[in-house]
């Protein structure tokens, strides 16, 4: 499934859901899971247990693991077949995609793991002169560092430079990312992997004057990337029965419909399960957890020495998810 987060006009003003996105539109799956329960209860009471079985918000339902997602098909597939338009109630089950606002898929994440598992893109940044120094072999630290919940928006978003940068600063980064589901804690494989939900795209958004002169400090980056909107996320989730082999997933970066560089997930260094892992050491992971594995060699302007320019339009793609729109401002 392609699960999203989105926002429909109402005379009570802009209302938030959670979609399944398929061919005909977009799918409100708790309007779709009340539609399936008014053939046992009444109206009213099927919008209420479909609230409470399939929430309108993405972190509540993905916490719920697969048994949510099960409701979420089940009533998706009745939708499907039975044609209805609205719930007993007036609620639209089906809406087209240019009447909806896509937004990020986890509104506000709980929490963001930044990893860097490109070696070729640690190597760029070594031979450039950056501080950071990857773990020693063997040593079992894994680092990364923790990205700012509050930046985070959805495809589509122009990325801006914060005012203390200007847009031949402002710099790309197309990141391949998991989201985690039930969460939980000190995570073997096995469960790390049921913890994960699902998978999408993100732009992690820099100001490359600002971070490099932080990043000397060997603490990382900071107002470099923690400014309003520097995250752009989207334009979905990608469930695991979906998605296909998270080894053979092609990534790329392309500018005005002219692509600039691609990688393949087969040369990730570590896999979600590790990272998921190791993050979960004696730590609670609640659902809606981002775990991004880093940009890839060139998947940046910086690997591709090139600036960005304003209005241009920036698509970052995973094969098996779709392209997340930017455009410059």
């Amino acid at each position: 499934m392609k699960l999203a987060t989105f926002e429909i006009n109402t005379p009570l003003g802009p209302q938030r859901r959670v979609g399944v996105v398929m061919d005909a539109g977009i799918v409100d799956a708790t309007a779709a899971r009340s539609a399936l329960l008014e053939r046992q209860v009444p109206a009213a009471a099927a919008a209420r247990i479909g609230a409470a079985q399939v929430p309108p918000e993405m972190v509540d339902l993905i916490g719920m693991g697969e048994t949510g997602l099960d409701w979420v098909r089940e009533a998706v597939a009745y939708v499907h077949s039975r044609g209805q338009e609205a719930t007993g109630v007036g609620q639209r089950l089906v809406h087209a995609m240019d009447a909806i606002t896509l937004l990020a898929p986890v509104p506000r994440p709980p929490g963001i793991a930044n990893f860097s598992c490109w070696p070729a893109h640690g190597k760029a940044g070594a031979e450039r002169g950056s501080v950071l120094k990857p773990a020693e072999e063997g040593g079992g630290i894994l680092p990364y560092w923790k990205g700012n919940p509050d930046s985070y928006v959805g495809p589509g978003t122009t990325l801006r430079p914060p005012s203390y940068g200007q847009t031949s600063d402002l710099d790309v980064e197309c990141e391949f990312v998991a989201i985690v589901g039930s969460g939980g804690r000190n995570l073997d494989r096995d469960a790390a992997r049921r913890a994960i939900i699902g998978f999408t795209i993100v732009n992690d958004g820099s100001s490359r004057t600002r971070q490099l002169m932080e990043m000397k400090s060997g603490r990382g980056p900071a107002k470099g990337k923690d400014f309003d909107g520097g995250n752009i996320m989207g334009p979905w989730i990608v469930t695991h029965d979906e998605i296909g082999d998270l080894r053979d997933q092609r990534l790329s970066l392309s500018v005005n419909g002219e692509e600039l560089s691609s990688a393949s997930t087969a040369d990730m260094s570590r896999d979600f399960e590790d990272m998921l892992g190791y993050l979960s050491l004696e730590q609670t992971i609640r659902p809606g957890h981002v775990i991004s594995s880093g940009c890839y060699h060139r998947g940046c302007g910086m690997d591709l020495k090139r600036s960005w320019q304003s209005g241009e339009r920036v698509e970052l793609r995973v094969s098996g998810i779709g392209a997340l729109v930017t455009m410059i401002g």
